[in-house]
């Protein structure tokens, strides 16, 4: 259990903290998979994290909302660029794991 200084409740920065999702690559890549399964129809486990997200189906208007939910979900600003310049899920992936290791 976490302790907090002077008894008071966690705030909203701490429990953000505690709750932090974990930053590994294959964490990462499942959860990718499951958004992109998400936005192509499909069950995550039909998503192969080695092909690019064009050839999955991933169009411009769901590639810049999946930016919006690795923002969230990881407290990062990234471009919407990215799924350009890091094609698939698992080149993602190890892009937000560094990003998170040097935000950490």
């Amino acid at each position: 259990m976490t302790s907090y200084p002077d008894d008071r409740y966690p705030t909203e920065e701490t429990q953000m903290f505690d709750t932090a999702p974990t930053a590994h690559p294959s964490t990462i890549t499942g959860w990718l998979a499951e958004r992109v399964a998400d936005y192509t129809e499909r069950a995550p486990h039909q998503v192969d994290p080695a092909v690019p997200l064009a050839e999955l189906g991933i169009d411009s208007v769901s590639a810049v909302a999946l930016c919006g939910e690795i923002e969230d979900r990881w407290s990062l600003d990234v471009d919407p660029t990215l799924v350009f310049d890091y094609p698939t899920i698992a080149d993602i992936a190890a892009f937000l794991a560094a990003e998170t290791a040097l935000a950490a």
